[in-house]
């Protein structure tokens, strides 16, 4: 069901509760998506990795490797992180505004 149950999108419409309003993505959060196994190998060199500070570590590691990046690449992942949130954004709206689908299979998804 989830996200595209159309009872869903009736009840946000009606309570404006229940769909996470969207944002714009940091360029730095997609970006480290990618950099994954880079920034786990470093962290992984890092005196006194353990799991209470991994979150701390890996994101202090991905900031510094971002921050390496020339301002050309930098502004390509600020472009790309508007251009998905537009995307996104789209879909939400197709989602809010148009009318459930009638199609059986559709339908047959959303009953219990």
């Amino acid at each position: 069901m989830g996200e595209h149950n159309p009872y869903r999108a009736l009840l946000f419409k009606l309570t404006k509760k229940g769909y996470t309003l969207l944002w714009l993505k940091a360029p730095f959060n997609l970006w480290r998506v990618g950099e994954h196994d880079e920034i786990s190998r470093l962290a992984k060199l890092e005196p006194g990795y353990d799991k209470k500070n991994t979150a701390t570590i890996w994101d202090h590691i991905a900031k510094g490797l971002f921050d390496l990046l020339s301002s050309e690449e930098k502004s390509e992942w600020s472009t790309r992180a508007g251009e998905l949130y537009h995307e996104e954004k789209c879909n939400y709206d197709w989602h809010m505004k148009d009318p459930p689908s009638t199609r059986p299979e559709d339908r047959q998804m959303y009953v219990p």
